[in-house]
């Protein structure tokens, strides 16, 4: 009884000025047109640190959030285990902590933010 039933056809079969009269054979294309809207945050690389840096920012970050150590003493704790900075090769001072820290947190949110897909401009004739 319902066989090839569609609700677009259905729709157009319905809504012509006399109901009776129309039926799916009247119809024959239905041209739909639509923008689909993507964004995303994985079309660049995403790993601009290396192995040592990664390493370093998660230890912080540990130290940080999980110990709730201040930088001052996070300084000293990395400077004992033989820590040091990655382009100077310097004592790692709490400024320098802060920065890591903060620099690492604003990208883990840029990497891992996600966009809604949108559906816009429908058209169908």
């Amino acid at each position: 009884m319902f066989q090839n039933y569609s609700t677009v056809i259905g729709y157009f079969t319905t809504n012509n000025s006399n109901p009776e009269s129309s039926s799916k054979e009247n119809v024959d294309e239905i041209l739909v047109s639509f923008n689909l809207v993507v964004k995303s945050s994985n079309l660049t690389k995403s790993s601009h640190y290396n192995t040592y840096q990664h390493k370093l920012y998660r230890l912080i970050k540990f130290l940080k959030e999980e110990r709730r150590i201040g930088y001052r003493r996070i300084s000293h704790i990395l400077t004992e285990k033989g820590y040091r900075s990655v382009r100077t090769n310097s004592i790692l001072k709490n400024n320098y902590i802060h920065s890591i820290y903060k620099k690492g947190k604003v990208r883990e949110s840029r990497i891992e933010r996600s966009f809604d897909s949108k559906i816009e401009n429908i058209n169908y004739r």
